[in-house]
Parts: C-alpha cells; sequence; structure tokens
C-alpha cells in the first residue's frame, strides 16, 4: 500500500492510489451511469405510452 504524501498535487496523489481501486471507481461511476440512463429511458417510455 502506497503511503500518501500530503504535499502531492493531484495528478500525482492519483498515480499513488493502486491500479485495482481507480479501476473499480471508474467501474462503480460507470454502472451508475447505466442505472440512470435506463431510469431516464423507462420514465420516457412510461410517459410516451400514458
Amino acid at each position: 500500500m502506497a503511503i500518501i504524501d500530503p504535499q502531492l498535487s493531484g495528478a500525482e496523489r492519483a498515480e499513488a492510489t493502486p491500479l485495482w481501486r481507480r479501476l473499480a471507481w471508474m467501474a462503480a461511476i460507470w454502472a451508475m451511469s447505466i442505472a440512470v440512463l435506463g431510469a431516464v429511458a423507462m420514465v420516457i417510455k412510461v410517459w410516451l405510452k400514458g
């Protein structure tokens, strides 16, 4: 585990985090965006049918 130096900039701090954690965040954000798009699509579908 990398020790994070408080003097690091944002980019340097991001590089100090493990790759698996960055990939997990990317996957979580992607999944949430797909869920929101699906919910919006369902609302539009119900709205147009009604």
